[in-house]
């Protein structure tokens, strides 16, 4: 009695599906097109043929528009992972975050600056290292016009980086903007290949770890323009096909303060045309430029800026990364044009067409980095 009880519930579940099926059956195409033969009325006949043939086109239609766009554009998924011997190196570019030399402004503008007392050498001992010290009196904004007399202030390379990695020199100064201080910055940079002919640093890898730039900065504390200033350097990682701005996207790295940065980097790799990325191989374009010109969309777009404001402003906007072979910088606001050519009194109609042909890189390297940091304990 109690077997037969079991039986009956798996009886009923395989009745449901019997039924279930035979109705999905009686619903699906085949017994359409009986159900169209054994029509009686002509009409509805041929209103049931029309409709069937309708639908049947449509289906083929898109069956053939599928297969004619996997046939064009095969999709072929290669998930490969390796470890290269060699890999593309970051570049630096770093700053001091007070750009003004003090004894370079006492220097050139000695009324703007008066010699310290012993109370004020008690108070900061660390600007009266010397005995011709000298700081300014008060805000040095009247004696400074433009980016142009900020550059002529500025602290060498050799003065900031002590020990740079592998004895590769900095580059520069370039003018960056500021924002928090007197509009303009002076950078330099190291291993950056953005207007240079010359080939990126690519590094071997090691078979137990790699081994690490070392760099010693030395942000020139006991000459900064004012007392209240704080010292140090803004230091950036990036790709060497980029310039950046470091008080944009940098580190401020602290006197007397140790830092482990680790970096690591990631490759993109786009399909060209006729794929819908539409890339472009900036390198290809760089080789058969004679090694010149960007080599990256962001470059390239800074680029079109570089050229619109040098031939209708003659001038270059600190805003523009891309490297400038002139020293004439623009203020801070660009009014009218120095030329009467048409394309200059439109912005957009000199910029866009350039813009638009910048198109995105088809290998694209994303730097990203952790930084740790710790008092440093010994003196290099």
């Amino acid at each position: 009695m109690t077997s037969e009880m079991n039986e009956e519930p798996g009886r009923r579940r395989k009745q449901s599906v019997k039924d279930y099926a035979s109705k999905v059956f009686k619903e699906s195409s085949v017994s359409a097109v009986s159900a169209i033969v054994s029509t009686g009325n002509i009409w509805r006949k041929i209103f049931r043929v029309l409709v069937f043939l309708l639908f049947t086109a449509g289906f083929l239609y898109q069956c053939i528009k599928f297969l004619c766009y996997v046939l064009q554009y095969p999709t072929i998924v290669n998930i490969r992972m390796e470890r290269p011997k060699y890999y593309l190196g970051p570049a630096y570019t770093f700053c001091n975050f007070n750009p003004i030399k003090r004894s370079k402004f006492c220097s050139k503008y000695p009324e703007g600056c008066f010699e310290p007392d012993e109370e004020f050498c008690e108070a900061h001992p660390k600007l009266c290292v010397e005995n011709n010290t000298k700081v300014p009196k008060d805000d040095i904004s009247k004696y400074l016009n433009g980016p142009k007399d900020v550059m002529e202030l500025i602290h060498d390379s050799g003065e900031l980086i002590l020990h740079p990695p592998e004895e590769e020199y900095p580059e520069g100064p370039f003018a960056r903007r500021d924002f928090d201080g007197y509009g303009t910055a002076a950078c330099y940079s190291m291993f950056g290949r953005v207007d240079s002919s010359l080939e990126p640093q690519y590094r071997r890898r090691s078979i137990w770890s790699n081994l690490p730039d070392f760099m010693k900065f030395d942000p020139q504390e006991s000459d900064i323009l004012y007392p209240n200033s704080k010292p140090g350097i803004i230091f950036s990682i990036h790709s060497p096909f980029e310039a950046v701005n470091p008080f944009e996207q940098g580190i401020f790295l602290k006197p007397g303060h140790l830092y482990l940065i680790s970096v690591e980097m990631i490759e993109e790799e786009l399909l060209p045309y006729p794929y819908k990325t539409d890339c472009l191989n900036y390198t290809e374009l760089w080789l058969n430029a004679n090694k010149t010109g960007p080599r990256s969309q962001e470059m390239c777009r800074h680029r079109c800026l570089l050229e619109y404001t040098e031939n209708c402003f003659n001038c270059t906007d600190l805003f523009i990364l891309y490297p400038s072979r002139s020293n004439n910088f623009c203020e801070f606001y660009l009014r009218q044009p120095n030329t009467t050519e048409d394309i200059c009194r439109d912005a957009w109609e000199y910029i866009t067409p350039c813009v638009e042909s910048c198109k995105e890189d088809c290998t694209r390297m994303k730097y990203s980095y952790q930084v740790q940091e710790s008092f440093s304990k010994r003196v290099y």
